[in-house]
């Protein structure tokens, strides 16, 4: 939708970690109301677990993604 996500970020929008990018949640349920339960940017189905979750990371950390570099160092500092 290319509108300003408002400040704080994290109450505003989520990280997709298909893509690693950010969708606001405005863009996200209109794509639900609309039936789609995949990523609403890449079209991609959501991961259902964790492990999945992981893997997903740990895919666009292989094809040098900075944004998921970021993300999986922050996750790894945090101890999650």
């Amino acid at each position: 939708c290319f509108l300003f996500i408002g400040l704080p970020i994290d109450e505003h929008a989520k990280m997709n970690i298909c893509c690693m990018k950010l969708v606001c949640k405005g863009c996200g349920l209109a794509a639900y109301q609309r039936g789609f339960r995949g990523c609403p940017f890449c079209r991609s189905p959501l991961p259902s677990d964790d492990a999945s979750s992981l893997a997903m990371i740990q895919k666009r950390v292989g094809k040098g993604d900075p944004e998921a570099i970021n993300h999986l160092a922050g996750q790894y500092c945090l101890g999650r």
